[in-house]
């Protein structure tokens, strides 16, 4: 396999603020049998037909555990990310190569460091498996992987300023640029989902808007997912301090003004 397909119809871009709980959702819809969790090595075994359901929820269960964003000052996604899918496993920004490789992705450029998983994924030999590539800017350009799926997520502010307000070293924490709450996409182009991020206050609203991503992208698996969704959801919102108490929420409020 020597490129990866620009044009491929099998890819979600999710489009989402860091830290409004894009990853959970993704992770989620990741539970369908149709669906890759955003790991390079993952994707393959499930490629293989070597990562089941219960491989998925295993998974997330013993990272889910490791992961306390008061206490570690920090998020760790269960080390799942573009870059470990795109690239490799372990790959990181902070290598320039590995960098370099998935900012091609980006520009529409191939790079020999872009993984084969990925590449077959994108490819038309591919009529199974969905994968996802996150964007963190309010704008996606028109021309930005132009048959990809997009799910956008809206009113993700407050969620982002108060699990920012654990990050006591982040420069980012106060930069209008990471909370925004209403997404633009170039040309004609719309989103095929719009996620409200103040559902995952919420688990009721949470499970309801899930159950509808399910539908709109036809995944299936929605029945044996369901149950360990909802047991994920307490263990995310534990790990996060949520739902946001009423405090935060009347502080967030104001600033938002």
């Amino acid at each position: 396999m020597t490129s990866f397909n620009y044009n491929t119809k099998n890819l979600i871009i999710f489009q989402f603020p860091r830290y409004a709980g894009g990853k959970f959702v993704q992770n989620c819809l990741g539970l369908s049998d149709h669906v890759v969790f955003q790991k390079q090595s993952l994707a393959q075994a499930q490629i293989d037909g070597n990562f089941s359901f219960e491989d998925k929820k295993e998974y997330i269960l013993e990272y889910q555990q490791q992961e306390d964003i008061k206490k570690l000052d920090y998020w760790h996604d269960l080390h799942l990310g573009c870059i470990e899918l795109f690239v490799q496993d372990d790959g990181t920004y902070n290598s320039q190569d590995e960098g370099d490789a998935f900012s091609s992705v980006a520009l529409n450029e191939q790079h020999p460091l872009i993984s084969d998983t990925v590449k077959f994924l994108s490819s038309d030999e591919n009529d199974n498996l969905l994968f996802c590539i996150n964007q963190h800017s309010l704008h996606i350009p028109e021309d930005f992987f132009p048959n990809a799926k997009i799910i956008t997520f809206k009113n993700s502010s407050r969620m982002t300023r108060y699990r920012y307000s654990y990050l006591n070293n982040d420069a980012d924490s106060d930069n209008p640029w990471w909370h925004w709450d209403k997404a633009e996409i170039g040309g004609e182009r719309k989103a095929d989902f719009i996620w409200d991020t103040k559902w995952l206050n919420d688990l009721t609203s949470t499970v309801n808007g899930l159950k509808k991503l399910y539908k709109v992208f036809n995944l299936d698996g929605w029945e044996q997912a369901e149950p360990f969704i909802k047991e994920y959801y307490h263990l995310w919102a534990e790990k996060n301090y949520l739902p946001i108490p009423v405090i935060h929420l009347n502080k967030l409020w104001n600033k938002d003004k």
